[in-house]
């Protein structure tokens, strides 16, 4: 039979195809293994992969679509976290203004002529006309907190001290201008927070503490003059991380603290940020710090706003994916019935095929599955005569197992016979085994025709480690599969009793194994030990039986066994029977 050649498979023409099929083996399954790509999904209809392909097709440019639509939607949404912080520095600004005008009306009252001669009834008319905001008061009070003007009061009316006492006192001990957190106030018990201003006595030393004390509502409308979209939010917080101020429900948040996690992302906050709000409304936030008050104003945007661009670039990248699905799932329907009639017609041929029956050509609209029926047709006669082989292959094969059960069966009884003790037993016939499965291997390499001769003792020596201590030489010998058998069961034994009790069993030991062709054909084999401990005639047991009386008697030959000061030393004569011609070339050591 040919070799494989991977030619065949893809040359040209039909009668090409036949040949690689006719000429096509078991053993070449495991070459096309290299070849042919191998699956562990369950196999699909043709219409299946045709839609496959065709979405394969389609999938870079819905990829580079998606990528755009993302891309887009990025940039979008940069923007919109550009346009969170821009808003809350507008925010910054407007609140920041206002607190400068509140401070120019205070330094400018506490320059009035009547508040330094101390006609406090005067000053108290002249802050009412500097009043502009209707949601603040304008507050004088003295070191010792007590309040000597309220512009929400009549001049003389009984006035509580001021609420907020620490602005006062940093007031009083910087000689700054203070502004306060978020408190209530002890007038009008509202949300209130003071913009505070030193006034000097004669002796440079403070006197009083001008205050405009603002509800915190009025922030809150000063937040307003910065359009925003109907889902944003601005709002301001105290350094106490209290809400001072909210563009909506100010009413129903103010006075009220920040979550503590939502209150740490905002002192250390730098750009925009994701968090949870204080409704507990998931927002992209950016915050910056007044200039003024150190307060911290945010403008806020629901993360649903902000990831309407990614949402928008998702639904069209659906679309698109559902377009090309459907067109790429209806062409391939199409093309695939086409082709598929031609297939089930080829798979019915191949079925044809297996039940041994006669296929017969066809002519269809695919050309490939023409030259598959075919071949399928020319096949089905070597097949049928294959099978007739392989019937005979089958029954040679159990002719072959039944004798390999018989030498093991023999193996065992005798190695049971020379064993004291179970264990004895197991060890002696595990390596014979293995020296039996060694000869197999030789065996099967060469198609059950027999082995060479230098590869059967390398094989037998090899599995005791001695090759290295070992001289092997001899001529090209090929032996029939009773002498591989045989002589392999020798061998064995022989490097067994040399790594036990011979040449194998010292350091310096040896052995020499060497063949020659005898004139009338066969072959002689020397096994000899050099160098290793006396040998001495011991037990006769079953490894001696083997060399000295099984092999000989199983091939018709001869055997000398002598014990010399060096070793063992044992001939065997191979009759010319066992010796096979022409079988090629052997393997060179």
């Amino acid at each position: 039979m040919e070799p494989w050649n991977s030619n065949r498979v893809w040359g040209g023409g039909r009668g090409r195809s036949y040949a690689w099929f006719k000429n096509f083996r078991p053993c070449d399954i495991d070459r096309m293994k290299g070849y042919l790509p191998s699956f562990a999904v369950r196999p699909q209809r043709i219409r299946t992969y045709l839609g496959l392909f065709a979405l394969a097709l389609v999938l870079p440019l819905l990829l580079v679509a998606f990528i755009g639509l993302n891309r887009m939607a990025a940039i979008e949404q940069a923007q919109i976290e550009r346009r969170v912080m821009q808003v809350a520095q507008n925010l910054r600004f407007v609140v920041d203004r206002e607190l400068d005008r509140s401070l120019i009306t205070l330094e400018t009252l506490v320059t009035s002529s009547e508040l330094r001669s101390g006609d406090l009834d005067a000053f108290h008319r002249q802050a009412v006309l500097a009043l502009k905001p209707t949601k603040a008061a304008i507050v004088l009070i003295d070191t010792s907190y007590r309040q000597l003007v309220d512009t929400l009061k009549d001049y003389g009316a009984d006035l509580p001290p001021t609420s907020d006492p620490v602005t006062a006192q940093r007031v009083i001990d910087s000689g700054k201008a203070q502004i306060s957190n978020l408190f209530k106030g002890s007038v009008n018990g509202l949300p209130v927070f003071n913009v505070e201003v030193p006034v000097f006595g004669g002796d440079n030393r403070v006197r009083y503490v001008l205050i405009m004390s603002f509800q915190a509502a009025y922030i809150a409308d000063v937040l307003k003059e910065v359009r925003l979209d109907p889902a944003w939010l601005a709002g301001v917080t105290d350094t106490n991380g209290v809400v001072l101020a909210r563009s909506r429900q100010q009413d129903e948040y103010v006075g009220k603290p920040l979550p503590p996690d939502l209150f740490e992302q905002t002192k250390r906050a730098d750009g925009v940020y994701p968090a949870v709000n204080i409704a507990g409304q998931s927002i992209l936030r950016a915050t910056v710090r007044s200039e003024r008050a150190g307060w911290f104003i945010s403008a806020t945007v629901p993360r649903s706003h902000a990831e309407e661009p990614y949402d928008r670039s998702a639904f069209f990248a659906a679309v698109l994916v559902g377009l090309a699905l459907i067109l790429g799932g209806g062409l391939a329907y199409l093309f695939a019935r086409l082709m598929a009639l031609p297939l089930d017609l080829a798979t019915r041929a191949a079925a044809s095929v297996g039940r041994g029956e006669d296929v017969h050509a066809a002519r269809t609209s695919l050309r490939e599955a023409n030259v598959l029926t075919e071949t399928l047709s020319k096949a089905s006669k070597d097949l049928n005569e294959r099978a007739r082989h392989a019937d005979f292959l089958m029954r040679e094969l159990a002719h072959r197992a039944k004798n390999q059960l018989a030498v093991v069966k023999g193996m065992a009884l005798q190695t049971a016979r020379q064993s004291a003790t179970v264990d004895d037993f197991i060890g002696q016939f595990d390596r014979r085994i293995q020296g039996l499965a060694q000869s197999q291997d030789l065996l099967l390499r060469q198609n059950w025709r027999g082995a060479w001769m230098n590869e059967l003792v390398h094989a037998h020596l090899e599995t005791f480690g001695a090759e290295a201590r070992a001289q092997i030489s001899g001529p090209a010998a090929f032996l029939d599969t009773s002498a591989v058998q045989n002589v392999g069961f020798a061998l064995h034994e022989l490097a067994t009793n040399a790594s036990k009790y011979g040449a194998l069993s010292t350091d310096r030991g040896r052995i020499v194994v060497a063949w020659s062709l005898l004139a009338d054909g066969g072959v002689r084999l020397e096994w000899s030990e050099h160098d290793g401990p006396p040998s001495e005639r011991q037990r006769e047991g079953f490894g001696h039986r083997v060399i000295t009386e099984l092999v000989p008697r199983a091939l018709n030959g001869v055997s000398k066994l002598d014990f010399t000061p060096h070793g063992i030393h044992w001939e065997l004569t191979i009759p010319a029977a066992h010796i096979v011609r022409n079988s090629g070339k052997p393997i060179q050591e």
